[in-house]
């Protein structure tokens, strides 16, 4: 495929798990590995490798199977996207749990199109006091475009759910087709919380725009726990800790966005400070080196795979702002996050945003965080 070439924004390599969620229901519901597989170029060993990624065709291919395997049930689409819960995306997940507010989440899903699995193209626009996002699937092939509307559309509201902590409130939910049979609208409207209007002109979500501005309250503590898990693992795996080094390093990683101090830790260890530290350095450790152990690690996975700015990346470590960030990320790397990037090759989200077509517009009271970061523009 070449570089050169502007990809139309849903035609983007994608990681593998897409596709175990895929492979997994159809093996729930007694599909075979080889019929999911067939003509796919996705191999068992690629299933289980964590960084394997494959092309949007072969995601395509991998619906058509599955389709066959199960004979074409109507339900599937939306069952399928109902596994696509916040941790199967990684640290893009951990980024979008710990966004200020469902604004800064949808407009970090914008840039970050390419880690969504999204085979549609969603368009979002403010008209007045509602928010109006299109879901257009012109592009895709017909004989899986209601399966791909479906999850997609699941998946979406899925992850508003777990962002939010509880459903959002549709103001309606548009779908082009034309009305199922009663027990198919039943599913919709239990999974969207109103009933769709069908035969509309376009797929549409409709919402309150004041919804952008409210505080995300980490998501419900299922999906916070599994962000958590698999933040602790990622830093674990850089150094192994155990006992109270250990427990502290974990409360670290428990509340995305909010990294609390080492008075806060010891009183909800029932001690005094003194005393934490005084058990820190019994066992070669200090709080200070845990938590630079950890904001280091996670910033460096956060440029990697969430594609933050740095101004966004110091908001979830928990610093009072980006400067002081790019100072420890200095200390950390002997080089500012700006040719930290350069040097792994990695860009930034302006730079992947230009690739994507997707317009959000967010509440006039959000100001882009790369606009206060001295360094993402050279980034």
């Amino acid at each position: 495929m070449s570089t050169s070439h502007k990809l139309p924004p849903w035609d983007f390599r994608r990681g593998i798990a897409t596709a175990r969620v895929l492979v997994q229901l159809g093996l729930d519901k007694g599909a075979s590995l080889e019929s999911l597989l067939h003509q796919t170029g996705i191999t068992r060993p690629m299933l289980d490798d964590a960084k394997a990624e494959i092309e949007a065709t072969q995601e395509i291919q991998l619906i058509r199977n599955l389709l066959a395997s199960l004979g074409h049930p109507p339900e599937l689409g939306l069952e399928a996207g109902q596994r696509y819960h916040l941790t199967v995306y990684g640290l893009w997940g951990y980024a979008v749990l710990s966004s200020p507010t469902l604004g800064d989440a949808i407009h970090l899903t914008r840039r970050m199109l390419n880690q969504t699995f999204s085979l549609t193209r969603n368009i979002a626009v403010q008209e007045g006091d509602q928010i109006i996002i299109t879901h257009m699937d012109e592009h895709l092939p017909p004989d899986v475009r209601q399966f791909i509307i479906d999850r997609d559309r699941a998946a979406i509201t899925l992850l508003q759910r777990e962002i939010l902590g509880r459903p959002l409130s549709y103001t309606a939910f548009e779908m082009k087709h034309h009305e199922p049979d009663p027990v198919m609208v039943a599913r919709y409207s239990e999974w969207t919380g109103i009933r769709p209007t069908f035969g509309s002109a376009q797929h549409r979500s409709i919402f309150p725009a004041a919804l952008m501005n409210e505080p995300l309250p980490q998501a419900e503590p299922h999906t916070a726990r599994l962000c958590e898990e698999m933040c602790r693992k990622l830093v674990e795996a850089r150094s192994s800790r155990t006992g109270v080094a250990a427990a502290v390093r974990d409360r670290l990683l428990r509340t995305p966005g909010h990294i609390p101090d080492m008075e806060e830790i010891s009183a909800e260890m029932h001690m005094t400070s003194r005393t934490l530290r005084r058990h820190l350095t019994a066992e070669g450790a200090t709080f200070r080196a845990l938590l630079e152990e950890v904001r280091s690690t996670l910033a460096t996975e956060l440029m990697a795979n969430a594609r933050l700015t740095h101004a966004e990346i110091a908001q979830r470590l928990g610093y009072a702002d980006v400067t002081t960030f790019i100072e420890a990320f200095r200390r950390w790397k002997g080089v500012p996050p700006s040719e930290y990037r350069r040097q792994q090759g990695l860009r930034t989200s302006a730079t992947r945003a230009a690739a994507f077509r997707t317009v959000v517009l967010t509440p006039p009271s959000h100001t882009a965080a790369s606009s206060n970061d001295p360094e993402a523009d050279a980034a």
